[in-house]
């Protein structure tokens, strides 16, 4: 009797210890931070010495706003750390923020990008897939532009590490002045009288082609997309997830970015501050630490 005692105290004791004796007992791992984040998101556009319109930043400028996310204990973070965050599988820093570019502007690459790598921060830009490589004129035209990066520069930025490029649509944010129609497709809103079908199958098909103008710069897939001047509906969320968007941006910037740890859900329709040089140090501060109710 007391060998069979003995027998089984033995066998208790080795499947406590995982079957490996002298280890310690297998537990399993718990989450213990929190368990949502609010995410402030910072929106540019064209860095340049004469700032003229209200998306226009200069290098002073830019350089200020990153001094206060620096001073001020502020953690840039990538959209895959929010993609992990939000799936359950990575964690965030303190206080996160996003900065994005939209557009894809040459200046993007040529200041944003080297300043950046000064700060060590990294961003994303939401690149307008007919513009890239464009430096001169607008799509065929002689209508002159503001000049756009190509995918060698996209290429480049993707390599670092630091940078990532994702969708602003391929030909969905025209330039009504320089178009040739009536109804130019200034967002991504339908066209007045377009059928549902009709407007899924130039969604989709936009879609694509952004997809492999990206995809020459070497971005493997497309996952998140800012809506051009923020305008979307039910429909256009609805295809966007079809086609496996993971996560959308809007011009909002009175909506609080509350990400939720384990839910995919509370990564669409993120608001973003529009950012140029009337920002005060001030009112920068303020829209990174608001909160939700």
């Amino acid at each position: 009797m007391r060998r069979l005692i003995a027998l089984l105290a033995a066998l208790l004791l080795l499947a406590g210890c995982g079957g490996q004796a002298g280890s310690p007992p297998v537990q399993s791992e718990t989450w213990t931070g929190p368990e949502s984040a609010v995410v402030p998101v910072l929106m540019y556009h064209h860095i340049t010495d004469a700032p003229a319109t209200s998306s226009d930043i200069s290098e002073a400028g830019f350089r200020r706003q990153m001094d206060v996310l620096r001073d001020n204990g502020y953690s840039p973070v990538t959209l895959d750390a929010l993609l992990a965050y939000a799936d359950g599988t990575g964690d965030l820093p303190e206080r996160p923020v996003v900065i994005t570019f939209d557009d894809g502007y040459m200046s993007t690459w040529e200041r944003a990008f080297p300043i950046l790598g000064e700060y060590g921060f990294p961003a994303a830009v939401f690149v307008i897939g007919v513009s890239v490589g464009h430096t001169e004129f607008y799509k065929d035209t002689d209508h002159v532009m503001t000049p756009h990066f190509g995918t060698d520069e996209m290429a480049q930025m993707l390599a670092s590490g630091r940078m990532a490029v994702q969708s602003h649509t391929y030909d969905m944010h025209q330039w009504a002045p320089f178009e040739d129609t009536d109804a130019p497709r200034t967002d991504m809103l339908p066209l007045a009288g377009e059928s549902e079908a009709d407007y899924a199958a130039a969604l989709e098909q936009d879609f694509r082609r952004e997809a492999e103008v990206l995809a020459a710069g070497g971005v493997e897939s497309v996952t998140a997309l800012a809506f051009p001047l923020g305008r979307h509906t039910d429909d256009t969320d609805r295809i966007l997830r079809e086609l496996g968007v993971r996560m959308t941006f809007t011009v909002d910037e009175s909506r609080v970015n509350t990400v939720v740890r384990g839910d995919g859900e509370s990564l669409y329709d993120l608001g973003r501050k529009n950012m140029n040089d009337g920002v005060t140090d001030e009112a920068l501060l303020a829209y990174l630490t608001q909160r939700g109710e």
